[in-house]
Protein backbone atom coordinates (compact mmCIF):
# COMPACT_ATOMS: atom_id res chain seq x y z
CA UNK A 1 0.00 0.00 0.00
CA UNK A 2 2.76 2.49 1.16
CA UNK A 3 4.71 1.29 -2.62
CA UNK A 4 1.33 2.54 -4.73
CA UNK A 5 1.37 5.47 -2.90
CA UNK A 6 4.23 6.53 -3.12
CA UNK A 7 4.62 6.01 -6.65
CA UNK A 8 1.07 7.69 -6.88
CA UNK A 9 2.98 11.28 -5.84
CA UNK A 10 6.08 10.59 -7.37
CA UNK A 11 3.80 10.18 -10.83
CA UNK A 12 2.03 13.43 -9.67
CA UNK A 13 4.88 15.36 -8.99
CA UNK A 14 6.44 14.77 -12.47
CA UNK A 15 3.63 15.52 -13.87
CA UNK A 16 3.36 19.16 -12.24
CA UNK A 17 7.10 19.29 -13.09
CA UNK A 18 6.32 18.84 -16.69
CA UNK A 19 3.60 20.82 -17.14
CA UNK A 20 5.20 23.61 -15.04
CA UNK A 21 7.92 23.31 -17.86
CA UNK A 22 5.80 23.28 -20.38
CA UNK A 23 3.63 26.00 -19.13
CA UNK A 24 7.25 28.19 -18.57
CA UNK A 25 8.19 27.68 -22.22
CA UNK A 26 4.75 28.62 -23.79
CA UNK A 27 4.94 31.57 -21.59
CA UNK A 28 7.90 32.79 -22.51
CA UNK A 29 7.34 32.06 -26.46
CA UNK A 30 3.90 33.88 -26.09
CA UNK A 31 5.85 37.04 -24.78
CA UNK A 32 8.51 36.91 -27.18
CA UNK A 33 5.80 36.77 -30.23
CA UNK A 34 3.70 39.83 -28.74
CA UNK A 35 7.26 41.59 -28.64
CA UNK A 36 8.16 40.91 -31.92
CA UNK A 37 4.30 41.89 -33.07
CA UNK A 38 4.73 45.08 -31.11
CA UNK A 39 8.31 46.11 -33.42
CA UNK A 40 7.12 44.95 -36.73
CA UNK A 41 3.43 47.02 -36.32
CA UNK A 42 5.94 50.01 -35.37
CA UNK A 43 8.14 49.45 -38.60
CA UNK A 44 4.81 49.55 -40.46
CA UNK A 45 3.61 52.62 -38.67
CA UNK A 46 7.25 54.34 -39.73
CA UNK A 47 7.32 53.43 -43.14
CA UNK A 48 3.38 54.25 -43.89
CA UNK A 49 1.96 57.22 -41.72
CA UNK A 50 1.77 60.73 -42.69
CA UNK A 51 2.48 60.63 -38.50
CA UNK A 52 5.63 59.22 -39.07
CA UNK A 53 8.48 61.24 -38.29
CA UNK A 54 10.19 59.84 -41.07
CA UNK A 55 7.56 60.74 -43.64
CA UNK A 56 8.67 63.83 -44.91
CA UNK A 57 11.50 61.52 -46.09
CA UNK A 58 9.48 59.38 -48.11
CA UNK A 59 11.49 56.80 -47.32
CA UNK A 60 9.76 52.86 -46.85
CA UNK A 61 12.38 50.80 -45.96
CA UNK A 62 12.64 52.26 -42.34
CA UNK A 63 13.74 49.20 -39.86
CA UNK A 64 14.53 50.33 -36.40
CA UNK A 65 16.86 48.88 -34.14
CA UNK A 66 16.72 46.69 -31.52
CA UNK A 67 18.29 44.24 -28.72
CA UNK A 68 17.42 40.71 -28.66
CA UNK A 69 14.47 40.07 -26.04
CA UNK A 70 15.46 39.40 -23.11
CA UNK A 71 12.97 37.85 -19.87
CA UNK A 72 15.53 39.38 -17.49
CA UNK A 73 14.88 43.16 -18.56
CA UNK A 74 11.18 42.72 -17.05
CA UNK A 75 11.38 43.11 -13.61
CA UNK A 76 8.63 43.97 -10.64
CA UNK A 77 9.05 47.25 -9.04
CA UNK A 78 7.72 48.72 -5.67
CA UNK A 79 5.75 52.02 -6.54
CA UNK A 80 6.08 55.20 -3.88
CA UNK A 81 3.58 57.37 -4.84
CA UNK A 82 4.57 61.05 -4.43
CA UNK A 83 1.47 62.58 -2.72
CA UNK A 84 1.96 66.62 -3.00
CA UNK A 85 1.97 68.06 -6.43
CA UNK A 86 4.99 68.64 -7.03
CA UNK A 87 6.26 69.66 -11.44
CA UNK A 88 9.18 69.34 -12.19
CA UNK A 89 10.75 71.11 -15.17
CA UNK A 90 13.30 69.44 -17.66
CA UNK A 91 15.32 71.02 -20.20
CA UNK A 92 14.95 69.33 -24.12
CA UNK A 93 16.47 68.11 -26.89
CA UNK A 94 15.87 71.65 -28.57
CA UNK A 95 16.85 73.70 -25.80
CA UNK A 96 13.47 74.22 -24.49
CA UNK A 97 11.83 73.44 -21.09
CA UNK A 98 8.63 71.56 -20.69
CA UNK A 99 6.80 70.53 -17.08
CA UNK A 100 5.34 67.71 -15.48
CA UNK A 101 4.42 66.69 -12.47
CA UNK A 102 6.32 64.32 -10.45
CA UNK A 103 4.09 61.38 -10.06
CA UNK A 104 6.05 58.34 -8.26
CA UNK A 105 9.33 56.53 -7.48
CA UNK A 106 10.06 53.17 -8.22
CA UNK A 107 12.60 51.15 -6.77
CA UNK A 108 13.79 47.83 -8.75
CA UNK A 109 16.69 45.66 -8.72
CA UNK A 110 18.81 44.98 -12.29
CA UNK A 111 21.50 43.01 -12.68
CA UNK A 112 22.26 42.63 -9.19
CA UNK A 113 21.61 46.54 -8.54
CA UNK A 114 19.40 48.50 -6.66
CA UNK A 115 17.74 50.89 -9.30
CA UNK A 116 15.15 53.88 -8.80
CA UNK A 117 13.42 55.90 -11.34
CA UNK A 118 10.95 58.72 -11.11
CA UNK A 119 8.13 58.76 -12.88
CA UNK A 120 6.33 61.73 -14.58
CA UNK A 121 2.51 62.51 -15.34
CA UNK A 122 2.13 64.76 -18.24
CA UNK A 123 0.31 67.13 -17.28
CA UNK A 124 -2.00 67.98 -19.83
CA UNK A 125 -2.45 64.31 -21.19
CA UNK A 126 -2.65 62.68 -17.87
CA UNK A 127 -0.09 59.82 -19.46
CA UNK A 128 2.68 58.35 -17.11
CA UNK A 129 5.95 57.23 -18.53
CA UNK A 130 9.61 57.98 -17.48
CA UNK A 131 12.44 59.27 -19.21
CA UNK A 132 15.95 57.04 -18.33
CA UNK A 133 19.80 57.23 -19.33
CA UNK A 134 21.82 53.92 -18.83
CA UNK A 135 25.38 53.03 -19.66
CA UNK A 136 24.50 52.26 -22.90
CA UNK A 137 23.72 56.34 -23.43
CA UNK A 138 25.68 57.73 -26.25
CA UNK A 139 27.32 54.33 -27.58
CA UNK A 140 24.82 51.84 -28.44
CA UNK A 141 21.64 53.78 -27.17
CA UNK A 142 20.05 57.34 -28.09
CA UNK A 143 22.43 59.84 -26.09
CA UNK A 144 18.99 61.50 -24.80
CA UNK A 145 17.93 58.89 -23.30
CA UNK A 146 15.01 56.35 -23.72
CA UNK A 147 11.25 56.23 -22.77
CA UNK A 148 9.04 53.58 -21.14
CA UNK A 149 5.68 54.68 -21.03
CA UNK A 150 3.16 53.05 -17.93
CA UNK A 151 -0.27 52.91 -16.97
CA UNK A 152 -0.91 52.62 -13.29
CA UNK A 153 -3.02 54.46 -10.87
CA UNK A 154 -2.43 53.72 -6.80
CA UNK A 155 -0.28 50.20 -7.44
CA UNK A 156 1.78 49.17 -4.76
CA UNK A 157 3.80 47.21 -7.44
CA UNK A 158 3.80 47.75 -11.33
CA UNK A 159 6.42 45.04 -14.01
CA UNK A 160 8.71 47.55 -16.01
CA UNK A 161 9.62 45.92 -19.22
CA UNK A 162 12.65 47.46 -20.48
CA UNK A 163 12.50 45.43 -23.76
CA UNK A 164 10.05 47.97 -24.53
CA UNK A 165 11.86 51.01 -23.92
CA UNK A 166 11.62 52.95 -26.78
CA UNK A 167 13.38 56.37 -28.39
CA UNK A 168 11.62 59.35 -28.46
CA UNK A 169 11.37 60.99 -32.29
CA UNK A 170 13.81 63.51 -32.29
CA UNK A 171 16.51 60.40 -32.36
CA UNK A 172 14.78 60.07 -36.19
CA UNK A 173 14.10 63.69 -36.70
CA UNK A 174 15.68 66.91 -34.87
CA UNK A 175 12.31 68.72 -35.96
CA UNK A 176 10.67 66.94 -32.94
CA UNK A 177 11.64 68.16 -29.62
CA UNK A 178 11.64 65.76 -26.37
CA UNK A 179 12.46 65.91 -22.71
CA UNK A 180 15.45 64.79 -21.06
CA UNK A 181 15.70 62.39 -18.52
CA UNK A 182 15.69 64.25 -14.60
CA UNK A 183 18.95 63.40 -13.28
CA UNK A 184 17.56 60.66 -11.00
CA UNK A 185 17.27 58.92 -14.20
CA UNK A 186 20.63 58.35 -14.59
CA UNK A 187 20.99 54.32 -14.06
CA UNK A 188 24.44 53.01 -13.32
CA UNK A 189 23.53 49.88 -15.12
CA UNK A 190 23.70 48.97 -18.79
CA UNK A 191 20.72 48.09 -19.83
CA UNK A 192 21.10 46.28 -23.32
CA UNK A 193 17.15 45.65 -24.17
CA UNK A 194 14.65 47.51 -25.80
CA UNK A 195 15.56 50.48 -28.86
CA UNK A 196 19.30 50.86 -30.10
CA UNK A 197 20.24 54.48 -31.29
CA UNK A 198 18.81 55.00 -34.68
CA UNK A 199 21.58 56.29 -36.26
CA UNK A 200 24.10 54.14 -35.06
Amino acid sequence: MKRILLALLLSVLIFYIFTQVNSDESSTSSYIESITKERIEKDQFMNTSSNSPFYNHRDSTIALKYYPIDETYKVIARVELIEENRLLTLGSSDGNQVTYRQYAYVYFNLQDQECTLLILKNVSEGTLFTAFADLTSASETYGAGRYLDLDFNRAKRITLDFNRAYNPYCNYNHDYSCPLPPKENMLNVAVRAGEKDFSK
